[in-house]
């Protein structure tokens, strides 16, 4: 986990990582508000992105909070270079 703490970029400000082990080999990277949400009563989180492998890891971008795309976004070490507020991108079609 350390591994994975290293290679995040800075975080937004106002905001820090948490880092979840779903199974040996998944890891969600979660991006927290630091500010306690006085109206829901939590914390306020969105999926960051997803880390798999054991020794090799790559980062795939999540579909939603439970579920991560097939094909690898970048390697652990690239990571630092990504936006730091997600690598969750909608396809959305634009209107204007």
């Amino acid at each position: 986990m350390c591994v994975i703490k290293d290679n995040l970029p800075q975080p937004a400000k106002g905001h820090h990582f948490v880092i979840e082990r779903v199974s040996k080999m998944v890891a969600k990277v979660w991006l927290v508000r630091d500010e306690w949400s006085h109206l829901l009563e939590k914390e306020v989180r969105t999926i960051y992105c997803f880390i798999k492998g054991s020794k090799n890891y790559t980062v795939h971008k999540p579909k939603n909070a439970k579920d991560c795309y097939v094909k690898k976004f970048c390697e652990l070490e690239e990571l630092g270079n990504q936006s730091s507020y997600s690598l969750y991108k909608p396809n959305v079609a634009k209107l204007f």
